[in-house]
């Protein structure tokens, strides 16, 4: 009988960014309120899973989603940092720069929207997705026939989720997960054999 080992691939929780500019790599970039909540909802609804390890990006956003889910497991676990989690090269180009304006000061985002992963400064779906995927193997290996969470960024969350359902890379943009949703992957031994979204959790008890 295979064994069922089941990874939450998450995206980092709402940031505070009053400014609305596309943050990046930039520091300084911690969750907002509503990001709390829903960290800690993320937490809650691990703590019904048999959850092993939890690895994020060294983001601050992604460090916070972390460290505030694992304090509602109700037991230590060890939170793991890896670079392959980062969020996409293609932010660097973007950040500080407002969300209205991003087209008109950022022409090269147009190219990025159209052919992802064609510009020498963006990365292709298939890398995106491969990055991801070393670290969910990882995770698989630690922690087989138990759980563990996974937390990165939009655009290396969805380019995975884009290459198992099959669909060309520019389709990546079009998939729907909220700051705060994450993806439940289910792993038969070493194969994914599905994967479930899930909207964002929010915290039903006091902060």
């Amino acid at each position: 009988m295979a064994q069922v080992t089941r990874i939450f691939l998450c995206r980092h929780a709402h940031p505070a960014n009053p400014g609305r500019v596309f943050y990046g790599h930039l520091p300084g970039f911690g969750l907002s309120p509503l990001g709390v909540r829903q960290a800690l909802g993320l937490g809650d609804h691990l703590s019904r899973y048999p959850v092993q390890r939890i690895y994020a990006s060294p983001l601050q956003r992604a460090q916070e989603t972390a460290s505030l889910a694992a304090s509602r497991l109700g037991r230590e676990v060890p939170i793991e940092t890896r670079e392959q989690l980062v969020e996409a090269h293609f932010g660097r180009y973007l950040q500080g720069v407002t969300q209205r304006r991003a087209l008109v000061v950022r022409p090269l985002l147009w190219v990025h929207l159209v052919r992802p992963g064609a510009l020498a400064i963006d990365e292709k779906v298939a890398d995106l997705a491969a990055r991801v995927d070393g670290v969910c193997r990882e995770a698989v290996a630690a922690c087989r026939g138990q759980a563990a969470a996974v937390v990165s960024h939009a655009d290396p969350v969805k380019a995975f989720w884009n290459r198992f359902l099959g669909r060309p890379d520019w389709r990546f943009h079009f998939l729907d997960l909220a700051k705060g949703g994450f993806l439940e992957l289910v792993y038969e031994d070493d194969t994914l054999v599905a994967i479930h979204p899930h909207a964002p959790v929010e915290a039903g008890g006091a902060v």
